[in-house]
C-alpha cells in the first residue's frame, strides 16, 4: 500500500508539472483546449493484490506506446468469467466501445465459423488455470471476422491464488499454424511469464 501510495503521488507530481508545462507553452487560455485534445488511454488498475511479476505484465500494458495491444481481464470471482477491463486497443481491433464489453463474457466474439475445438481449448485452460495460446476465428461489432493469436494466461498473487485472467489478442493473417503475430517481443514476453 505504501508502494501504491508514492506511485499515486508521483503521478500527481507528474500531472502537475505536465500541467504547467502546457500552461506556460499555451498560456493560460489555451491550456484547456490542448488538455482536451490529448486522447486519455484507459488503464487496467487491479482492484485486487497481485504477484510482483502479474504487476509487471499490467505496467508494461499501462505504460506509453502499448495503447494498442488488444487485451482484457476477465474477474473469475463472478458469476460468467465476464470481461472487467477492455483496452483502448481491444475496442479499436473489434469495434465495441468498452459499454458494450465490460460486463459480457468473452463469447460474445464468437461466430459461425470460429472452432469449437479452439473454443473448448480455451475451456479447458481456464478450468484448468492454465495459460493456452489459440489461432482463433473471431468477429467484428460490423460482423466482419478476423484471425488472431490468443493468449489467455491467470493473473495470480503471491500465494498462487487466481485473480483474474488476461486475454490478448494479436493479429494474423490468416487462420492455422505458424502464424507470427505482428507483435512477436510481447507475446514472447507473455509466453515467458507464463
Amino acid at each position: 500500500q505504501q508502494q501504491q501510495q508514492q506511485q499515486h503521488l508521483h503521478y500527481n507530481m507528474t500531472n502537475s508539472t505536465l500541467m504547467t508545462m502546457v500552461q506556460s507553452f499555451f498560456g493560460t487560455d489555451k491550456r484547456d483546449e490542448a488538455l482536451n485534445e490529448a486522447p486519455v488511454v484507459r488503464q487496467f488498475v487491479p482492484t485486487k493484490r497481485l504477484s510482483e511479476s502479474d504487476y509487471v505484465v499490467i505496467d508494461m500494458l499501462n505504460s506509453s506506446g502499448h495503447e494498442q495491444v488488444a487485451f482484457c481481464i476477465c474477474d473469475p470471482d463472478l458469476n460468467d468469467l465476464p470481461i472487467c477491463f477492455a483496452s483502448d486497443g481491444f475496442c479499436t481491433f473489434t469495434g465495441y466501445a468498452p459499454s458494450e464489453i465490460e460486463g459480457k463474457n468473452c463469447r460474445f466474439l464468437q461466430g459461425t465459423d470460429t472452432s469449437v475445438e479452439d473454443v473448448n481449448r480455451i475451456r479447458t485452460a481456464i478450468k484448468e488455470r492454465k495459460s493456452c495460446s489459440v489461432n482463433l476465428l473471431n468477429y467484428r461489432k460490423d460482423g466482419t471476422s478476423f484471425a488472431n493469436e490468443f493468449f489467455l494466461s491467470p493473473l495470480c498473487d503471491q500465494d498462487g491464488k487466481l485473480l483474474y485472467y488476461i486475454g490478448v489478442q494479436c493479429p494474423v493473417d490468416s487462420l492455422g499454424p505458424g502464424q507470427m503475430p505482428k507483435n512477436a517481443g510481447w507475446v514472447y514476453t507473455m509466453g515467458s511469464h507464463a
